[in-house]
């Protein structure tokens, strides 16, 4: 079966979903809940030994929704410094493997999507048992 580079890289991140760490969230005082690429983004400008670390959470083993860490580069320990106003507690994590670029593709969607799988690959839930929301950072997630 002949994939596209899209679902080759879904593939294997649901490969990798399946043994995948919680990453432990220590809220950055000046950090933004929804804000998780910007928040990286200005952590690693004010504090040398930190870099930006692109990926996405996993829900339920098969549902992502892209997300930023930092890594402390001495010891490679990964920190979720966004707050998490929910207190859903540590949500399993998949580094993104790639190019920066192909992850801002991603994390926007392809083809007007923004949703992997897409919804034309999974049964559809009644319209009135599901919506979408856009974040403040142009990221979606889906919920019921």
């Amino acid at each position: 079966m002949n994939h596209d580079p899209t679902t080759a890289y879904f593939d294997d991140l649901v490969r990798r979903a399946a043994v995948a760490n919680a990453i432990p969230r220590e809220a950055w005082p000046e950090a933004q809940p929804n804000f998780c690429h910007q928040n990286c983004e200005s952590f690693v400008q004010r504090f040398a030994g930190y870099e930006v670390v692109r990926g996405w959470l996993v829900f339920g083993g098969n549902w992502f929704a892209p997300h930023s860490v930092v890594r402390h580069t001495s010891s490679g320990r990964l920190i979720d410094i966004t707050p998490d106003p929910s207190n859903s507690g540590a949500i399993p994590f998949v580094e993104h493997r790639g190019a920066e670029e192909n992850f801002t593709v991603l994390r926007k969607g392809r083809d007007g999507g923004w949703l992997y799988p897409p919804l034309a690959d999974i049964p559809q839930a009644p319209a009135s048992s599901y919506d979408s929301t856009e974040t403040a950072s142009g990221d979606f997630y889906a919920h019921t």
